[in-house]
């Protein structure tokens, strides 16, 4: 029961945050509002906290060393990637970003 609740608020904030980060860079991030563009991203940086620690919980509860590895992997990668970002190469990772969050939608499912 408990792995269930979990894989689905993994699931969804997710599916939120590829939606929020699609929307973001389509629409949000080019505002000249910074309060509202601030606002935003707080809510992004929620929906992540929620996805890193759903993804940390699962690694207790998930029985195989091979799903505990990759919800390890998809726990630590944003903060790789956020690493690795320069200002001209964040069209790349974010789109690498969404691909993960994709794929690891696809895993728990």
């Amino acid at each position: 029961m408990l792995s269930l609740v979990l894989k689905i608020l993994f699931g969804l904030s997710a599916i939120i945050l590829t939606g929020m980060t699609i929307y973001g860079k389509m629409f949000v991030f080019r505002k000249k509002k910074p309060q509202f563009v601030s606002d935003y991203v707080a809510m992004i940086a929620l929906f992540m906290s929620v996805y890193v620690l759903t993804a940390l919980a699962l690694i207790f509860v998930l029985p195989t060393a091979h799903a505990k590895s990759m919800m390890f992997v998809f726990a630590v990668i944003p903060f790789i990637i956020g690493h690795m970002a320069t200002y001209n190469t964040e069209k790349y990772y974010t789109a690498f970003q969404i691909l993960l969050y994709l794929i690891s939608i696809g895993y728990i499912i």
